[in-house]
Formats: structure tokens, C-alpha cells, sequence
């Protein structure tokens, strides 16, 4: 992978980025709570940002399949960078204006979802389809480096100055512009390659057509509609350990530096998954994969009850149930490309991360309710029971029976694919 210049190209470009917005994913809350003292003004921020992004990702996906995706590309960046410099300035003069902030954040978000509609094709484009697993593992491991580099960066520069943070995310975004104006690769869409036969014939389609066109062809595929329904209901689940997490350990005792400490374990034992990703997807058939990793987190949850008096061991716990969560994101991911064709591709990967973001904002309000009613350990039980009913459902799918033999293990990996599927950059966890 490190002599194909433009995966290169992309993987730098989408690294500084994805650093970028880390730093600025926690100095954005830190202001906010120095400049207005309030915890909701905070969220309200936090809320823009992601309602941006959902309510932009289905309409984003629409225009990557229909408009020239490098254009896209750019354009979101520049967005980005206007927005994130506006605020860095209104920051350094030293008028923060909330309303001012959360609207900003609400087009950032929009942006974002640009770039992710347009972002979708392009792993797929720039390397052959024997390669998609490579490609995807050495995503992964990016934005787990990404994420845990950029929070004690964001702090460190918060601390040195307010408006630093947001300099950074705006330099990042700079960064990935540039990235994409460089790629040699022809990015698409192609045309007269997947597109219904009103759209082959002259006539341009709508846009609410050809988004129909593109949850029809979900629909149709058995595979679709399974990575769908498991990435809306995963990260429902997953949502609600990651915050019942600090809810058990805080009522067990835990101090917020044991808290901290506990969850910087679980994110390190992530980091390694992503690490060894490429070479564990190599060697375990994709179905095994899902079926081992689908019966690891439920009794890794399930055992969170027990151990939440003892941080580092509830740390380690998670941790390890769920330290091939990411080598299973690339299974799914590099199979759902290798079987979307290239005209299709950017809408069923904002379908899919629409799905994967859909739920888990309700998983906080679900397993606050039950812990305040039935106490801390419900919920956890309730994960664990919720987990082991999608691992057990596993083992009969004949979706998941797919994985068995990888498209792409019999592709011939000369050339570039041109007419087949969704990303890490396409697929959000």
C-alpha cells in the first residue's frame, strides 16, 4: 500500500483531518463551558454539529453519484476551513458568541456530510479490489490514531491558547483540500455503469429518484439489508456500554482519574485491533470473524457487572471483547464495496452511515431511564442480552454465510476497480 501514491496521498491527507477535528471535538465543549459556564450550552453545540451530519448524509450521497466527486471534495473542505477560521477568529477577538458557534458548528456538520458522501468511492477507486481489506485496516488504524492522539493534543493546545485548537482544525482541513486536488485518479461518478435505464438513456433523473434507486437496491440485497440493520443496532449497543461504562464505575467509586484511566485502556486494546487488522482479516475467514467477534462483547458486557468496583479490570475487559471490533468493520466494509457498483456506491454509503449514527444517540436517554429505575447493573445485563440475541441470530443468516469467501480473494489486483461498492471512509462505525 505505501507505493500507491494516491492511497498514500489520501491516508496523509484524511489523517491531519481526522487529527484535526479530534482537537477540536473537545476544545469546542471546554469553550463553551469557560465562556458560558453551562453544560447545555455546551451539548447544544455538540447536538448542531451532529444534526448537520445526519440530516446532510442521504442528500450527500444522492449528489456524489450524481456530480463530480473531486469537486465535492473540495468544495466541503474549503467550507470546512471557512468555518472552522471564523470561529478560531472569533475566538482570538475574544467573542465566542454562542449563537454564533452553534450555527457554525450546524454548517460544519453539513460539510462533513459532504465530504463523507463524496469521500465513500474513494478507497475503492484508487486501489484494486484484492487490496480493499489492506486499505480499509490501514484506515481504521488512522482514526484510532486520530482519536486518541487528538484529545490530549486539543487540551494541551486549549491550555496554551483558546483559539489554537480551532487554528489546527482549520490547517487540517486545508490539508486534506489539498489532498484531493492532487489525486490522480479519476474519482467519478462513472456514467452508464449501474445507473437504471432512465438514466442510461440521456434523460437526468431526480435527485429523489435516484436516492429511491439507491435504498431500492439495499432493499434487494439480502448482505445490504444485514450490515445496515447490524451497524444501526451495534452502535444503539455499543453507545449505551460506552456510557453506562463511566455511569457503573462512578457509582462503584471510581474517581474520574480511574474513569479516565479505564477507558484510555479500553481505547488502547481498540488501537491494537485496528493495528493488527490487515493481517487478522488475512487469516480468519470473514464468517468466523463475525461469529467469534458477535459472542466476544456480550460476555465482555456481561462481565462489567462484576468487575465495575475494579476500573482497570473493567478497562481491560472491554478492551479485550471488543479489540476485533474493528478488524469485523473491515469484513463488512471491504464486502459491501466489493459488491456496489461504483454508480451506487456514495448512496449506499450515506445509507449506511446514517443507519450507524440513527440509534446511538438513543442509547444515553435508554440506559439512563433503566439505571435510575432498575439500577446500574440493568442495563448492562440488558446489552449483554441484546448482544447475545444478534450473535446467536449469527449463526443462521445466510447473509453472513457470504463472508465465507471474500469477492475480492479472486479479483485480479492490477488495476484500479471501476464498477463495484462502501468505505471505512464509507462506512462510519
Amino acid at each position: 500500500m505505501r507505493r500507491n501514491r494516491d492511497y498514500t496521498l489520501w491516508w496523509s491527507g484524511t489523517a491531519l483531518s481526522n487529527l484535526g477535528t479530534s482537537v477540536s471535538t473537545l476544545a469546542f465543549p471546554l469553550l463553551i463551558l469557560a465562556t458560558a459556564g453551562s453544560a447545555a450550552a455546551a451539548g447544544i453545540v455538540g447536538t448542531c454539529a451532529g444534526a448537520g451530519v445526519l440530516v446532510g448524509l442521504l442528500p450527500a450521497g444522492v449528489l456524489a453519484d450524481r456530480r463530480s466527486r473531486r469537486a465535492m471534495l473540495i468544495g466541503a473542505s474549503l467550507v470546512q476551513v471557512a468555518t472552522m477560521g471564523t470561529v478560531f477568529w472569533l475566538v482570538a477577538a475574544g467573542h465566542p458568541w454562542l449563537p454564533a458557534i452553534a450555527a457554525l458548528a450546524l454548517v460544519q456538520g453539513l460539510a462533513s456530510a459532504a465530504f463523507r458522501g463524496a469521500a465513500a468511492p474513494v478507497v475503492r477507486r484508487v486501489v484494486p479490489v484484492s487490496q480493499l481489506k489492506a486499505a480499509y485496516a490501514g484506515a481504521e488504524a488512522r482514526d484510532y490514531g486520530a482519536q486518541l492522539a487528538g484529545a490530549p493534543l486539543g487540551g494541551l493546545l486549549f491550555s496554551l491558547a483558546r483559539w489554537a485548537p480551532f487554528l489546527t482544525d482549520a490547517l487540517s482541513f486545508a490539508a486534506v483540500t489539498i489532498a484531493s486536488a492532487l489525486l490522480r485518479t479519476e474519482l467519478g461518478p462513472d456514467r452508464g455503469s449501474g445507473l437504471p435505464a432512465a438514466g442510461r438513456s440521456g434523460a437526468r433523473s431526480s435527485a429523489l429518484h435516484d436516492l429511491g434507486v439507491g435504498l431500492a437496491h439495499i432493499r434487494d440485497r439480502a448482505f445490504l439489508r444485514y450490515a445496515l440493520l447490524w451497524l444501526a443496532l451495534m452502535n444503539l449497543m455499543l453507545g449505551g456500554v460506552g456510557f453506562m461504562f463511566v455511569v457503573t464505575l462512578r457509582q462503584h467509586g471510581a474517581s474520574s482519574t480511574q474513569i479516565g484511566a479505564a477507558e484510555a485502556l479500553a481505547t488502547a486494546c481498540a488501537l491494537g485491533g485496528a493495528l493488527a487488522a490487515g493481517r487478522v482479516v488475512q487469516r480468519v475467514p470473514g464468517r468466523r470473524l463475525v461469529l467469534g467477534v458477535s459472542w466476544m462483547m456480550p460476555i465482555g458486557v456481561a462481565a462489567l457487572v462484576p468487575l465495575a468496583g475494579r476500573p482497570w479490570l473493567a478497562g481491560l475487559c472491554l478492551g479485550a471483547s471488543t479489540v476485533l471490533v474493528t478488524p469485523l468493520n473491515v469484513v463488512l466494509t471491504s464486502h459491501v464495496m466489493a459488491t456496489t457498483e461504483d454508480a451506487l456506491t456514495a448512496r449506499v454509503a450515506s445509507a449506511m452511515g446514517l443507519a450507524s449514527m440513527g440509534l446511538g444517540w438513543l442509547a444515553p436517554v435508554l440506559c439512563g431511564a433503566m439505571a435510575d429505575a432498575f439500577g446500574v447493573d440493568v442495563p448492562l445485563i440488558a446489552v449483554a442480552v441484546g448482544l447475545a440475541a444478534m450473535a446467536g441470530a449469527n449463526h443462521f443468516l445466510p447473509a453472513v454465510r457470504e463472508l465465507g469467501a471474500d469477492p475480492g480473494d479472486d479479483e485480479d489486483g492490477g488495476g484500479s476497480p471501476r464498477t463495484s461498492g462502501p468505505p471505512h471512509d464509507a462506512v462510519p462505525e
